[in-house]
């Protein structure tokens, strides 16, 4: 009784997992240099990135759904561009841009400065 139990169990688990897999949108994550990324100028544009530093840049639509955000702090896309200016970051430091493969839209654009 206590094997059918772990068995029955072991076997909702793998289930759950895959469930679980399968509900979360598969994404591709650029970790790039400021200089790298152009940055949209209203929240439905579009973002360009570059993958490397010899790659063409890959554009891509953003929507209002689009996270923003410097050390966890989330922000509009207009604080988001003043707050890099304001902090001074050099065209090296980075930023990761996280972009949904299905929708092909970006879903974040984030960067740490500590």
């Amino acid at each position: 009784m206590k094997m059918i139990k772990t068995i029955m169990l072991a076997t909702l688990l793998s289930v759950s997992v895959t469930a679980a897999a399968q509900s979360m949108p598969p994404t591709k994550t650029y970790e790039a240099m400021l200089m790298t990324v152009r940055l949209p100028n209203v929240p439905f544009g579009t973002l360009a990135v570059r993958g490397c530093s010899d790659c063409d840049f890959e554009r891509y639509r953003v929507t209002p759904n689009t996270t923003y955000k410097i050390n966890n702090k989330s922000m509009r896309l207009g604080e988001f561009r003043a707050a890099i200016r304001k902090l001074g970051l050099g065209a090296e430091h980075n930023v990761n841009v996280r972009r949904d493969i299905q929708t092909n839209t970006i879903t974040s654009v984030f960067l740490f400065t500590e």
